[in-house]
């Protein structure tokens, strides 16, 4: 079924071309109002696309000719063109603007353009009624202020050095994982780890060399525990590991494996070569019991401790004082 309707005044009809005089400035010149408008809709940069009420897209504008590589996109389907999708999606903009009549604005990243990210408005265009007889969508490119607000909040939860997490966003984790172990009764497993001698390294080798350790040990770490346990860089040679779901049985054995690995590294930034220990604390939310994040936490401190006390290189598991 054809809906005839007569366009907004307020908005060109994209169907037909109507002159306008100028008789304000006593010009008996003519405006082609739609020779304007489809200047104009070519001019920008932004890709812009109308859609029917069928979702046919009935006219396009030079940017979106182009992005498509030249592809004549007029009469094709608007969720197959953008969403790649057999029909209407169901946060579909278009869909939305057809039902409410109101403009509608969007993110999205776009498959089928690169994966670049769009700011998307839909916009209705209605007649004499306020009936929405077509929408005209603009896609604005923002991929490079979207990379930048994602590397901006990569900077505020990572260790600039390592890339590990820093302290701030380990202690947001932790809170998260210590509460759902609690409320689960899940297994929670903490390791504390430190470079023995660390001193020592950036006296005897240079601080590019310590930073050169630094990050060789955190890519150890991430590529020793599974892919849910969280790393954190915690403080200058001091990294922590959280492990859900993990006993001290488990818990324990990871240690063991990270510090095996570690203990026969050789740590190699083609000026200095030379093997680096470590010592790891442990302590687990089932069987030591904490009543707090910090407490679980101050327990893998303490075997840390213990295993310094104990000659360093190894791996202590927490045992409560009596």
């Amino acid at each position: 079924m054809t809906t005839h309707c007569t366009a907004d005044p307020s908005t060109p009809d994209l169907a037909s071309s109507q002159p306008v005089s100028q008789g304000q400035t006593g010009s008996h010149k003519h405006i082609d109002v739609t020779r304007l408008w489809q200047t104009t809709f070519n001019a920008t940069d932004d890709i812009m696309v109308v859609i029917d009420r069928d979702f046919t897209i009935v006219n396009a504008n030079k940017a979106a000719l182009e992005c498509f590589r030249g592809r004549n996109i007029i009469g094709e389907k608007s969720f197959q063109l953008f969403d790649n999708s057999p029909h209407p999606i169901a946060d579909c903009p278009v869909c939305k603007v057809f039902h409410s009549g109101t403009k509608t604005s969007c993110s999205k990243q776009e498959k089928e353009l690169n994966n670049q990210w769009f700011s998307v408005s839909s916009c209705p265009i209605k007649d004499d009624h306020g009936f929405v007889w077509q929408i005209l969508q603009i896609y604005r490119d923002i991929s490079e202020n979207k990379n930048l607000h994602t590397k901006l909040e990569e900077l505020q939860i990572t260790d600039a050095l390592t890339g590990l997490y820093n302290r701030r966003h380990f202690n947001e984790l932790y809170e998260r994982e210590f509460y759902l172990a609690a409320r689960r009764l899940t297994g929670l497993v903490t390791l504390v780890v430190n470079i023995d001698n660390f001193k020592d390294v950036n006296s005897s080798c240079g601080h590019n060399f310590a930073d050169f350790v630094l990050c060789e040990l955190a890519v150890l770490l991430q590529h020793r525990v599974r892919k849910t346990d969280i790393c954190a860089r915690i403080s200058g040679e001091e990294f922590a590991i959280l492990l859900p779901d993990a006993d001290l049985i488990e818990g324990k054995m990871i240690a063991q494996n990270i510090h095996r690995v570690a203990e026969q590294f050789i740590y190699d930034d083609e000026n200095f070569s030379r093997q680096v220990t470590i010592s790891i604390g442990v302590a687990s939310y089932n069987e030591h019991s904490p009543q707090t994040m910090n407490d679980l936490l101050s327990y893998a401190e303490s075997a840390l401790y213990e295993a310094k006390r104990a000659g360093r290189n190894r791996v202590c598991v927490y045992e409560p004082v009596e």
